[in-house]
């Protein structure tokens, strides 16, 4: 334990310093997150104790090797009448009586006791169940590791769309102070009526509560990416509006339902669940589930005391191996609701078995329509964003010559910067919906955040 936190220091510490050296990416993020986040964490030790039902499936049928021991005290009473005795010498006779007695005698005994289980319906469906257990746990381990690959892009693209929109609000809260200014030199030469002058100082002050908003959102995105990741406060790359993100045009929706189908964690886990449920009907459909195994024991017992008859030492030894099997005959009505239980739990799993693919096949469709619909989005907005400039350069040459105010110039600047925010917010949802996609199918891994950074430039939006 105590290497693995060293490992996870010294690695923290190499992401803190090549965050340092340039800018911060999305697969450098992650890779803190492995270290620090602790829902993570919690999965990784499940995954470690799940792990070990592997090794317990495996011993389910190895030979087992048990000694047992006693020592305390005992009286014994033995009398044997009628017996037949010869001895060398001494000839032989019928109708002997032997006794002995030992009170409050010393007991002493040890064996050794081995046993190969050969059959047992049980163990069967115990080691199965083992089996998959072990295999569940390597599938909630995958789904974990996808959930923080999809939850560090997310917090990652957060920060930058609330430090763009902080961004954008302090440049247009800059330029309505200016348009303020302005109406207020003009109003005191009477050249706008108060009204106008009113106006420009409620678009100022109404840019200034914004501000105040944005500052909020960007501090909260700020954290949450520190509480994921252990890191402070660093320079992340961004995403350019300029050059906007270019993805390769989606497989069908039939073929990523079929990767899904395939692929899915939540769908893999869901058969497992199947097949340790019908690994129990089967532990009780044998009419009586006979149990066969090798048992060997080597072993000795021995009591020593004074008795009725003087001092008396009874010892015996003992050494076997034997093929011995058990079968029940009757218990109480338990194996057949036992029985009654198994069935109607492994219909139950292949229930939620279709449920699952029913989801499946949703979480696909929705993440599908999420990518298609993004990248439309994009575009749309790439269009919008050129006829904001358009009408940016317009409306200056309007204000210049007399035909546009101030205020409609204040306007033309902040849909503007409006577009911009939203084609960068756009551009962050096309690459969340597409790491949802890889998800969906079971697919997603740190190749797809490389992806993702190849899309991002070193280029800090001042939000401080």
């Amino acid at each position: 334990m105590h290497s693995t936190m060293r490992a996870a220091l010294i690695g923290l510490t190499l992401v803190c310093a090549s965050a340092a050296a340039a800018g911060l990416g999305v697969t450098d993020a992650w890779q803190a997150a492995l270290q620090h986040d602790p829902q993570f964490e919690a999965a990784r030790a499940q995954w470690e104790a799940g792990k070990t039902h592997a090794a317990q499936g495996r011993a389910l049928w190895m030979p087992t090797l048990a000694v047992q021991g006693s020592a305390g005290r005992a009286d014994q009473q033995s009398q044997t009448a009628g017996a037949a005795f010869s001895a060398p010498g001494f000839g032989s006779t019928n109708g002997v009586d032997f006794q002995t007695s030992i009170n409050n005698g010393t007991s002493r005994q040890w064996a050794f006791v081995a046993e190969q289980p050969l059959y047992d319906p049980g163990r069967m469906a115990d080691f199965t169940t083992q089996k998959n257990t072990a295999a569940l746990a390597d599938a909630q381990f995958q789904q974990a590791k996808q959930d923080l690959l999809l939850r560090t892009a997310r917090a990652y693209l957060a920060v930058l769309n609330a430090r763009t929109q902080l961004a954008a609000l302090r440049r247009l809260h800059a330029a309505a102070e200016q348009a303020r200014s302005a109406a207020q030199g003009r109003y005191e030469s009477g050249d706008i009526p108060a009204t106008d002058m009113r106006e420009a100082q409620a678009s100022a002050d109404a840019i200034a509560v914004q501000e105040l908003d944005a500052q909020t959102a960007v501090t909260l995105a700020e954290a949450a990416f520190t509480d994921l990741t252990g890191l402070g406060p660093v320079a992340l790359m961004n995403l350019p509006v300029s050059e906007p993100v270019k993805l390769p045009v989606p497989d069908s929706l039939e073929q990523w339902t079929q990767k899904a189908l395939a692929g899915s964690a939540q769908l893999g886990m869901q058969h497992l669940a199947v097949s340790i449920a019908s690994a129990q009907v089967q532990r009780y459909e044998m009419l009586a589930s006979p149990k066969l195994s090798v048992v060997a024991r080597v072993g000795r017992e021995s009591l020593q005391g004074t008795g009725d008859f003087g001092t008396a030492d009874i010892t015996g030894r003992q050494a076997s191996i034997v093929i011995q099997a058990s079968m029940p005959l009757f218990t109480g009505g338990m194996r057949s609701a036992q029985r009654h239980e198994a069935k109607a739990l492994e219909y139950k799993a292949r229930a939620d078995l279709n449920t699952a693919e029913q989801q499946v096949r949703q979480q696909t469709r929705v993440a599908w329509l999420g990518l298609t619909t993004a990248a439309a989005r994009v575009h749309a907005l790439q269009r919008l964003q050129g006829s904001m400039q358009d009408r940016l350069g317009a409306t200056r040459l309007g204000v210049e010559i007399g035909d546009r105010t101030a205020l409609e110039l204040l306007n033309a600047q902040a849909d503007l910067l409006r577009s911009s925010t939203d084609l960068q917010r756009a551009q962050s949802d096309w690459l969340l919906a597409d790491l949802q996609l890889w998800a969906v199918a079971g697919a997603l891994s740190e190749t797809d955040l490389q992806r993702v950074d190849r899309h991002l430039v070193e280029q800090r939006v001042d939000s401080k």
